[in-house]
């Protein structure tokens, strides 16, 4: 029997289009994935998180295009409110922490040596002096 019989409805080019579908998802989630946890790392390994972030936004654009060309608009639906929002957002958040690094790292060294809550408030209250500062520096305030 010949597998690729012109009866079957689903002939090999639906195949090799399931195929990469599967496969552009599967690409999706582990960059998700490795955004996500890289993002919950301390500096400077979270500032990957953005790069990753980014592939996955261009993976998403993909998967999204895709599915419209497919007729799946849930999908597309989906993707688009929650997907590309949450890669947004994970890409702006590690701008933020690029703009900031100084105060940023300050703030993680001051917080792993801190022992009480009252030092920890007090590294809170330290970085938002810095951050002051930072801003004052930038804008001649």
């Amino acid at each position: 029997m010949d597998s690729m019989n012109s009866d079957s409805p689903s002939g090999p080019s639906s195949d090799r289009a399931a195929t990469r579908s599967r496969r552009l998802t599967g690409f999706l989630t582990l960059a998700m994935l490795a955004s996500w946890l890289l993002m919950l790392s301390p500096l400077p390994y979270s500032l990957l998180s953005g790069l990753t972030g980014l592939a996955a936004l261009v993976l998403l654009v993909l998967l999204i295009v895709r599915a419209v060309r497919e007729r799946r608009f849930a999908m597309a639906a989906f993707g688009t409110l929650l997907g590309v929002p949450a890669m947004l957002l994970i890409i702006s958040v590690s701008a933020v922490s690029i703009a900031f690094y100084g105060p940023m790292s300050e703030l993680e060294q001051c917080r792993s040596t801190a022992l009480t809550e009252q030092a920890r408030v007090e590294c809170d209250s330290s970085a938002q002096d810095s951050m002051v500062a930072l801003f004052s520096g930038l804008f001649g305030g």
